[in-house]
């Protein structure tokens, strides 16, 4: 099984809004001093007494236990002395510098049949992240395979932890399936959703989900949220939620999400919308996880071209919108082109024309363990 470690003594702090002002907490430099002792000890000691041939319920054993040391992490966290951040002399917004954008592709060339994509891709979400001051991470995703022959789907969750190894200063990694265009180039995600406004605004609050394939599910979205808790976002509505685009939070709640997520269980059980399914699992079968996620409208970070049935249409002034499903259909680079000249009209940064120019371009640049920063946990990519 894939374990992954969060390079904590990198990043001894976290962020929280107490009344409205956002504040320093001081964590642990590790996890294990976050938890105490006994805790630490009980579950090894479950893991000692677990045997292979269990089954499932070997895997339910693990993840209670796992489970049990989040919570406390989590009391750990909340319970730390609060103190006044430093003033900044910087007029940036909050989330300047603190949100990685991340794109991946399997290196194969072309996509969706749409020419030269990657590079219209690149040049859109350089140009977003030169705008907003945020990273921006384009992951060779073949590069990134499970030990046992997985479906590459998959390979979305190690591109994650990695994520936040590669930059141990953001607060925020931003998913984006490739087929997606940014279409509001002035709107930043603090605005949109990452603000207290932003996200109060978008958030779908005690509403049914809707499951694959449209219809409710009979499960609801939680009545409430605590703002400082949120450490993931996702769209809901059409076909439910996709994770074609979100954001996830640095967090001891996202490293134990990762970990859950690439469970072999859910990787055998998982296969009509692996690693999709995988995600609604959680969502529905684990309060922590709820209690930790906020759901938004679906336009607000996943809307639809108008021909598409699974949700709702990306209309003006929408941040963005996803051609899900596009792949296998002759249309697809008309519809591509359609939208590419509907986006809102943005200078492309000096720097982005020339590497497109010369080859230089940070396309698929991004390999599993290479290049990652000086003293980075390289057991935990390597799987």
């Amino acid at each position: 099984q894939y374990h992954f470690t969060l390079p904590w003594a990198a990043r001894q702090r976290d962020a929280t809004i107490v009344n409205g002002v956002d504040k320093a907490v001081e964590l642990p430099t590790s996890i294990d001093q976050a938890l105490p002792n006994a805790a630490v000890k009980e579950n090894e000691k479950e893991k000692e007494h677990t045997s292979p041939a269990t089954g499932e319920r070997a895997v339910e054993s693990n993840v209670t236990a796992t489970l049990t040391a989040t919570l406390l992490a989590d009391s750990a966290i909340h319970e730390a002395p609060v103190k006044e951040s430093s003033p900044s002399s910087s007029s940036k917004r909050p989330d300047a510098g603190k949100v990685v954008m991340v794109t991946a592709s399997s290196g194969t060339g072309g996509f969706l049949g749409i020419p030269h994509m990657k590079e219209r891709v690149y040049e859109n979400r350089m140009s977003y992240a030169d705008r907003h001051g945020y990273e921006h991470m384009w992951a060779n995703i073949s590069t990134y395979n499970l030990s046992h022959g997985e479906p590459i789907y998959w390979n979305k969750i190690p591109v994650l932890q990695e994520a936040f190894i590669r930059y141990p200063d953001v607060e925020w990694v931003w998913w984006m399936d490739m087929d997606i265009i940014i279409m509001n180039h002035s709107l930043s995600l603090w605005d949109h959703v990452l603000s207290p406004e932003g996200m109060g605004r978008n958030a779908v609050l005690d509403q049914m989900i809707n499951k694959p394939g449209g219809g409710a599910s009979g499960w609801k979205t939680p009545p409430s949220y605590n703002y400082s808790e949120v450490n993931f976002m996702i769209a809901s509505g059409g076909w439910g939620m996709n994770i074609g685009n979100f954001l996830m939070r640095r967090s001891y709640w996202s490293e134990w999400l990762l970990d859950l997520w690439i469970d072999p269980f859910y990787i055998k059980e998982f296969t009509t919308f692996p690693e999709n399914d995988g995600w609604t699992h959680m969502y529905r079968h684990h309060p922590i996880v709820r209690k930790h996620t906020v759901c938004t409208n679906q336009r607000a970070l996943n809307a639809y071209p108008s021909y598409n049935p699974l949700g709702e249409h990306w209309q003006p002034g929408d941040h963005s919108v996803h051609f899900a499903g596009c792949g296998a259909d002759a249309k697809c680079p008309a519809r591509w082109d359609e939208y590419w000249e509907l986006k809102e009209k943005y200078d492309v940064p000096a720097e982005v024309k020339k590497k497109l120019a010369d080859g230089t371009a940070e396309i698929e640049n991004i390999q599993k363990g290479i290049g990652l920063p000086k003293g980075a946990d390289q057991e935990a990519v390597a799987g």
